[in-house]
């Protein structure tokens, strides 16, 4: 009895996990300085990310952490940003702006320095007509319109800036995620691979719905992340002019089809159409986009559509227009 158990027990569970063992070290070796989107926002998201009480904003950067993500040292500074420390209080002669946003505002893929942020930045001080600019970097990957108004309302507006810049992405209406810590999914590379995996086996058979109908489902009346994302948008809206502080969304463009008719211009319209009226002027990124192969020269990787830094120089150079135009 006792060898039966043995061989027909002990063993296969042995082997088992001798073999998850052995998947795990070559799997930790293998993605270690991956580019592999899924792993790496995993490894995100266990590094750098925090969960909070608040259900509005579910997660922020834990205070100086720091990683290596697709390709780049990611380091974030004391006050939860992927940024320099900054001043509360702003330096008297400067102008000073905060970029809220998602993955892409955060810099994706690229160093801190080619972020749209720190690209603005240099750009403004080498041109601008005022003293000094100052460009705070407030994005956070998978965050949604709800949550970076609510960062804003608790955390960004002490910092006193001039301008918010909102960078709106297509599917930050969508409902906002919850950040939750588990012992053996956050140090497991062998859990993480499955599970980016198996869901990449779902989306190609169909079984997950495609990317273009479900971020324009997003959008359908009733949906309650859109809902959400435009009362956050009044409340912003209202916030900053009652402080009296410049306000401009702009909207960021899927990368996958910029040339020709875009995919999503139904849904520009609409957030375009809640924001007027509010007064809340807007910026169509798109535009200084159009005329690039996406794919080849602005994407992160070929599997990985987040802006590189040659997108993000086109995206500065916009939104460096539409604020010079605007303080002149």
């Amino acid at each position: 009895m006792k060898a039966r158990f043995i061989k027909f027990v002990v063993i296969p569970l042995l082997t088992l996990l001798f073999l998850a063992t052995m998947t795990e070290i070559a799997l930790r070796i293998a993605f270690a300085r991956s580019l592999d989107f899924g792993v790496e926002m995993w490894k995100y998201a266990v590094a750098l990310k925090r969960p909070v009480a608040n259900e509005k904003l579910g997660f922020v950067h834990a205070p100086s952490s720091r990683a290596f993500l697709m390709g780049v040292d990611v380091a974030i500074n004391a006050q939860g940003l992927r940024d320099k420390e900054y001043s509360l209080a702003r330096p008297p002669g400067t102008y000073r702006i905060m970029i809220l946003g998602d993955s892409t505002t955060f810099g994706w893929g690229v160093t801190m320095e080619d972020t749209t942020a720190k690209i603005l930045e240099r750009e403004l001080n080498a041109v601008g007509p005022v003293g000094r600019f100052e460009v705070i970097n407030a994005g956070v990957g998978n965050y949604g319109t709800v949550q970076e108004v609510t960062y804003y309302t608790e955390r960004g507006r002490a910092f006193h800036p001039d301008l918010v810049v909102l960078q709106y992405f297509i599917n930050d209406a969508e409902p906002v995620p919850r950040e939750t810590k588990s012992f053996l999914r956050d140090r497991s590379y062998f859990i993480a691979f499955a599970i980016s995996r198996f869901d990449g086996i779902l989306r190609v058979a169909g079984r997950r719905p495609g990317w273009q109908d479900y971020y324009a489902s997003l959008y359908d009346e009733g949906q309650p992340g859109w809902r959400a994302a435009k009362m956050a948008f009044a409340d912003l809206a209202r916030q900053t002019k009652n402080e009296g502080t410049r306000l401009l969304v702009a909207l960021l463009p899927e990368l996958h089809q910029i040339n020709g008719e875009y995919p999503f211009a139904r849904e520009h319209a609409l957030v375009r159409s809640v924001l007027a009226a509010h007064g809340v002027p807007t910026l169509e990124l798109i535009d200084g986009l159009r005329g690039h192969d996406p794919e080849s020269s602005l994407w992160v990787t070929p599997l990985d559509d987040h802006p590189n830094a040659k997108a993000n120089g086109l995206i500065a150079a916009q939104t460096k227009r539409w604020i010079l135009n605007d303080i002149r």
